[in-house]
């Protein structure tokens, strides 16, 4: 059996969009591949314990592991060299040759890639960088930022084949840094194949959903609870789902009837199923976002953002409420018209018949 030496920045489970991605890529290459996983930790995240993996290292990372990492390579931007590590360096120059494909999972450990040079390497870019860091606050005023598009655009180019999740990110690589990419889709859980309608609650209610120590979505939140959530008819109900949220933030909340918080759920997916539409109102970060994805999977509608709704399918737009600013949130919602679980069902069947199924494996059987 082939061998595939997987190497992620994060523990592979269902905490996160990017992380459940990489679980359940693991769990289908691991049919046809024997799978040594190689991974980092991250505070409060554990590995799937389900996973028919090998798991031959795992990292920590501290603040002074970054500094220490970074200050290898002072040249180029600390983003990509803060899961660096000279013994992992060694195993993999010693190892590489004992794998078919190398996987390198989310950028932070791209870095690894550029000083292998026999084997045939797999980079999955989860965000260009270089959009999402652009995003942020004050990005001109940040001294490191003139070494971003150069360390990116330097590492990417050692890769044998660039893997992105949309059209958007692949045309951005293209015009950014002149890079060829293949485009692969997320997987659906199956929990949302066989959502029954028949038991679903439909109700007066919108949810937000997401991984709330990702301060795109936090800030997000935060920002919809002070400029809209008090304009909205007292009719509607939010319920916000997802791990990690901000303690102080829930403070606030209290004592608000309106909205509550669901916390982590194992089947996200039915309370999703059973509301009016999900709530995206994010303004940072980059990529194809997965809740966006899911949400319409189950047959509910989504109202966010431009970011929120980028690299997402124009076939979708029927069942995406595109808002810009918080009045047109707030009109958006107070305005928006009851759906039915017929409804729902047409807006699912539908993402199934367009959706296309993750096509990774069939790109490797033709390496």
């Amino acid at each position: 059996m082939n061998r595939i030496l997987f190497i992620t920045a994060f523990p592979p489970n269902k905490l996160t969009a990017g992380q459940n991605y990489s679980k359940e890529l693991l769990g289908l290459l691991s049919e046809d591949y024997r799978i040594d996983l190689i991974f980092f930790s991250y505070q409060n995240h554990e590995i799937d314990v389900n996973l028919k993996v090998n798991v031959l290292k795992n990292f920590n990372v501290s603040t002074a592991s970054k500094i220490y990492s970074w200050g290898h390579f002072p040249f180029l931007h600390p983003f990509f060299l803060f899961r660096f590590r000279f013994r992992l360096l060694l195993f993999l120059i010693k190892n590489a040759k004992n794998y078919k494909f190398l996987y390198f999972d989310f950028s932070q450990i791209f870095i690894y890639s550029f000083f292998i040079k026999k084997s045939f390497k797999i980079m999955m870019c989860h965000d260009v960088i270089y959009q999402k860091l652009k995003r942020k606050r004050f990005f001109y005023f940040n001294p490191f930022n003139s070494l971003l598009f150069f360390t990116e655009k330097y590492i990417l180019k050692s890769a044998d084949l660039l893997l992105t999740f949309s059209k958007k990110d692949q045309q951005l690589l293209k015009n950014n840094y002149k890079l060829d990419s293949s485009i692969i889709n997320f997987f659906i859980n199956d929990k949302i194949k066989f959502i029954d309608y028949n038991k679903v609650d439909l109700s007066l209610k919108f949810c937000f959903f997401g991984a709330w120590n990702r301060p795109e979505n936090m800030d997000g939140l935060i920002w919809f609870t002070e400029n809209v959530l008090p304009h909205l008819n007292d009719e509607f109900k939010f319920e916000i789902i997802g791990p990690s949220i901000n303690k102080e933030f829930l403070y606030k909340i209290k004592d608000k009837k309106n909205i509550q918080y669901l916390g982590f759920l194992e089947d996200p997916y039915m309370k999703i199923a059973e509301c009016q539409a999900l709530i995206a109102p994010i303004f940072q970060g980059a990529g194809v976002k997965v809740k966006v994805i899911e949400a319409l999977a189950t047959g509910t509608p989504v109202i966010g953002t431009e970011v929120a709704f980028e690299g997402i399918d124009n076939i979708y737009e029927g069942s995406l409420s595109l808002c810009y600013d918080a009045k047109d949130f707030i009109r958006t919602i107070n305005t928006f018209k009851t759906i039915s679980i017929d409804v729902k069902q047409k807006i699912k069947k539908s993402f199934e018949v367009s959706y296309k199924k993750n096509k990774l494996k069939d790109l490797l059987s033709n390496i």
